[in-house]
């Protein structure tokens, strides 16, 4: 039943993030593999069990070094370039799961998935805390705006 529901979860926001002409991509840092943006758009909040959780899309480009590597890993990954990465993290930020890997050529094309595990784990990374601390930024920033266009002047 858990798995079933993440999985509704990760469809749901995949709709969101395949329907978006544009991506609001932000740059939170560099790691050996390449550089990490977060989709300042697709960045859902959801409750489980009477639980918070927020899910967060983010996508990883890699560099000249890890590219060659990681195209040979498998033959579907012959043309990938980028990997598209679903994340839920828990209330206050300190657990976390990779809930889905899409591998993307250049033409934003899927050529490999990967599902992840529902399993939270402990966040022990300072980009993994900052992916954390963006996504909320931009739900209260979010917030703010709705809260402002709701105003009657």
């Amino acid at each position: 039943m858990k798995r079933k529901l993440i999985f509704l979860l990760c469809l749901l926001l995949l709709c969101f993030a395949s329907a978006a002409a544009a991506q609001n991509l932000e740059k939170l840092g560099s790691t050996t593999s390449g550089d990490l943006y977060i989709d300042k758009d697709n960045i859902q909040p959801l409750t489980h069990d009477g639980r918070l959780f927020l899910l967060v899309q983010a996508e990883l480009h890699y560099n000249e070094e890890t590219l060659p590597k990681l195209q040979s890993l498998r033959p579907e990954l012959r043309t990938a370039v980028e990997v598209t990465q679903i994340y839920m993290y828990n209330n206050d930020g300190t657990q976390y799961t990779l809930l889905k890997s899409l591998y993307t050529d250049k033409d934003d094309k899927v050529v490999y998935s990967v599902d992840g595990t529902p399993e939270l784990k402990p966040v022990q990374s300072r980009l993994q805390m900052l992916l954390y601390e963006k996504a909320l930024s931009q739900l209260e920033e979010q917030k703010r705006i709705a809260d402002m266009l709701r105003r009657k002047y």
